[in-house]
């Protein structure tokens, strides 16, 4: 019984500490809006968000680049709004038509995994962490007469 629920354990553990982070490279149709001052300088570093056009959620927030640029990739035709403010209270609203024909989804890298492990790794990880400490179970058991 203790065994059979030990390794019941060590496979939802082995799962729970097996996850990775994994990415993808995807060249597609991004709208970039740049920001600069009257005397051409970028506004770096300014928060914005872009809504939907539902109007009502947001769909992306961040802040503009190095360049003044913020970048989003539109999932939808319609027209998108892109709201920007300075820390020193300067703003901008910006909208933005995007036809049904911009949304190109163009060529997607394969899926690249950092850390993790798959799941017979990390289920053999856990049947061996059960396994041993049942031995040293067994083991101090035996040494203290028990």
């Amino acid at each position: 019984m203790r065994v059979g629920l030990g390794l019941f354990l060590a496979v939802l553990l082995g799962d729970a500490a097996a996850h990775g982070l994994e990415y993808r490279i995807d060249r597609t149709e991004a709208v970039v809006v740049r920001f600069s001052s009257d005397h051409s300088a970028a506004i770096a570093n300014a928060g914005y968000r872009v809504f939907a056009p539902d109007g009502q959620s947001t769909f992306v927030q961040g802040c503009t680049d190095a360049r003044g640029r913020a970048v989003f990739v539109p999932d939808a035709p319609g027209t998108w709004r892109l709201l920007l403010a300075t820390e020193d209270g300067h703003g901008a609203e910006v909208e933005i038509v995007v036809a049904a024909d911009q949304l190109g989804f163009g060529e997607s890298a394969e899926p690249v995994t950092i850390g993790g492990m798959g799941r017979l790794t990390a289920t053999a990880a856990g049947v061996g962490y059960v396994l041993g400490l049942g031995g040293l179970l067994a083991l101090w058991r035996r040494r203290s007469g028990g």
